[in-house]
């Protein structure tokens, strides 16, 4: 159409040019740590950092392209200046196609996902930009992009729509990953990514509709800026002692790491007492102390991320397409602490201690980090070494169970289930173990055998014994229990209960407020107990047994054997491990120990009660050999009041 280059506004496009420049200045003047690239092609190629750049550098010289072939409309007086005038038009589309590209690429490192990943997906993100660029390198064969008529002056093609249609393509797929997962980044970030990619889309919009109207390159400016401000600019994201990337930005990128399901290898290091050093020395050779450590942990991490988390603590992010460095660094780590480090007159030795974790494999999710961060993990001998990761994961489980053990008695969710134990005899169920059960994700499949000692260890066994006791007193004094002909419930009491001088008072105190007989509870106390002062338990057990408590020993055959001299403290009844049991199925030639055994506990006056009776084969064999009763699963499983009593109505009509 004659005249269409005076209709022409460049305004926009010199704003354009303004608004990357000076953005793009700033980005690689700053000494923020974000903005230095990181070292390697894979890790330059998926930082958000590096697109970011590549967008306002693309933006820059679209708009310098676009504003030189419209200013020499003019002056196409001749075939040199015609010349010109096309190959900076095709130079337009040449970088504003690759503009597109990069803003794609940068929001999908932005949310966190690696392309690298999937193959396919990768070959068929690139088709469009590559196609879009041999149509611009073959437009002066084909002048299907653009073309100029006799006068010079500038026209679309036909497949000009096609080359639009390729940009909107990376701000649809960009949008669309946004949108998938924006959960991986903080509120603030998504609508910075949201608004980016709205303010972009106008852009397109705007210049599609309205060719003369060069918005396009000024609305992308834009939303650059936009991005510079809210998400790119993180000075608070960098320590300014080690100039490392700190614990906030390591944050951000483990959320959104564990969000995005990315696979990654993990180095958690730690300088050993390294707060000592502000002691010994100054805080100021400590400072500089961890600049040189920080310069050396950056000199052979290369592709990966370094942060510092904690003072003396780092961890160094190995992305998935460089993983396998991960193995190497570590050890360049500990054979670097084998020797001195020097701040100028002063020699200091350092040890140091690192772990390598497979995320997700070893480490599932953020919490579970946190978790390994802040365990504090000692050193078990001197000298710098790696630490196996399942050493310190098996640390952060025995914190998880704990924190989960005290969500369990501050919220009430504690509740008891009831295995039956079945007389020989009189071929009927007859009394049953209470159980301690957890309804807590972390513990409702895990047995109480690991997190009962830990409540031990950590003193929460009281609160939980007391929590147990008052709930089997619910139980016994049911009028569902009182008709149901069992003569008494088992109920573990740990011998660290014994330890607290008021024991017998509370459960007395639980007992009478349900107005239970002591004939109905016998305590199970176990084996394994012979460290604890066998003075003080006895003196306990005598003043349950003044009041009419019985007695049972759990887990006989697991323990001290010191503790064997208490079997002739009037044990109700005597429990049998169940690992003897077991071992006597392999190893037939042994029956004659547990019929000694049995007969030995007969002969002090116990009743035999033998756990873990799994068959028919086992059920048999502890027949043969004297036993009273039996627990296990071949009888039944632990089960919850309701189906306990519906278990014994069961046994009491018949098959």
């Amino acid at each position: 159409c004659e005249g269409e280059e005076q209709m022409y506004v460049i305004s926009f496009e010199i704003s354009a040019f303004m608004v990357s420049f000076l953005c793009l200045a700033y980005c690689l003047t700053v000494k923020h740590r974000q903005y230095k690239l990181p070292k390697g092609i894979r890790s330059v190629l998926s930082s958000q950092h590096f697109w970011f750049l590549i967008m306002l550098l693309t933006n820059m010289l679209s708009s310098v392209s676009s504003v030189t072939g419209v200013g020499l409309t003019k002056l196409a007086t001749n075939e040199t200046i015609v010349f010109w005038q096309y190959f900076f038009h095709a130079l337009y589309f040449a970088f504003h196609t690759t503009l597109s590209l990069a803003f794609g690429l940068y929001i999908i490192n932005v949310t966190g996902v690696n392309l690298s990943r999937y193959k396919v997906l990768t070959i068929l993100f690139f088709v469009p930009y590559i196609a879009s660029e041999v149509l611009v390198l073959t437009n002066g064969f084909t002048s299907l992009c653009f073309y100029m008529d006799a006068e010079h002056i500038y026209h679309r093609g036909v497949l000009m729509p096609l080359l639009y249609g390729m940009g909107a393509f990376y701000v649809v797929v960009g949008f669309a990953v946004f949108l998938k997962n924006m959960r991986v980044i903080s509120k603030a970030d998504s609508i910075a990514v949201g608004v980016f990619v709205l303010i972009a889309a106008a852009g397109i919009i705007v210049q599609a509709v309205r060719s003369e109207y060069l918005v396009e390159l000024f609305f992308e400016s834009l939303a650059c800026l936009v991005m510079l401000i809210v998400l790119e600019e993180k000075a608070k994201h960098v320590d300014p002692s080690t100039g490392l990337l700190n614990r906030l930005a390591f944050e951000d990128a483990s959320r959104r790491l564990f969000l995005s399901k990315a696979k990654s290898r993990l180095v958690l290091m730690k300088v050993n007492e390294f707060d000592k050093l502000t002691k010994d020395f100054s805080a100021q050779t400590a400072d500089a102390l961890l600049v040189r450590i920080a310069s050396f942990l950056n000199e052979i991490a290369k592709e990966a991320e370094i942060f510092s988390y904690r003072r003396g603590e780092f961890a160094i992010l190995f992305k998935e397409e460089i993983a396998e460095k991960a193995d190497s660094f570590s050890n360049a780590v500990v054979e670097r602490f084998q020797e001195t480090w020097s701040v100028g007159n002063i020699q200091v030795f350092l040890e140091a201690i690192a772990t390598i974790a497979d995320v997700p494999e070893d480490i599932k999710n953020y919490k579970e980090l946190e978790n390994l961060l802040s365990l504090n993990y000692q050193k078990a001998h001197a000298g710098s070494y790696l630490v196996p990761i399942s050493e310190i994961s098996e640390l952060a489980n025995v914190r998880n169970y704990e924190e989960a053990l005290k969500e369990a008695v501050n919220e009430q969710k504690l509740y008891l289930k009831y295995q039956p134990i079945w007389s020989i005899k009189e071929q009927k169920t007859v009394s049953a173990e209470a159980l301690l059960r957890a309804n807590v994700p972390l513990l409702e499949t895990l047995s109480p055998e690991i997190y009962i000692p830990l409540a031990e260890k950590t003193g929460l066994i009281r609160e939980i014994g007391l929590i147990v006791f008052e709930e089997a007193c619910k139980f016994l004094a049911s009028e569902r229990f009182k008709a149901s002909g069992i003569r008494y419930i088992e109920l573990n009491l740990s011998i660290y209960q014994i330890a607290y001088d008021n024991i017998v008072e509370r459960f007395e105190e639980i007992r009478s407020k349900y107005g239970v007989p002591t004939c109905l509870i016998n305590l199970e106390i176990t084996e394994t107990a012979g460290a604890i002062d066998q003075t003080k338990v006895l003196e306990t057990l005598e003043k349950f047994r003044e009041l009419g408590y019985t007695f049972s020993l759990d887990d006989f055959g697991t323990g001290y054997s010191n503790f064997v001299r208490m079997i002739k403290s009037k044990f109700e009844n005597i429990k049998i491990d169940k690992s003897i049991l077991w071992n006597l199925i392999e190893n037939q030639s042994d029956i004659d120990v547990l019929k000694n055994l049995m007969l030995f506990i007969q002969n002090q006056g116990s009743a035999i009660i033998q756990e873990g009776v799994e068959t028919e084969e086992q059920l048999k064999l502890v027949e043969e050999c004297g036993c009273d009763y039996v627990q296990g699963f071949y009888f039944s499983a632990p089960l919850s009041e309701d189906d306990f009593f519906q278990y014994l109505e069961k046994e009491k009509n018949g098959p």
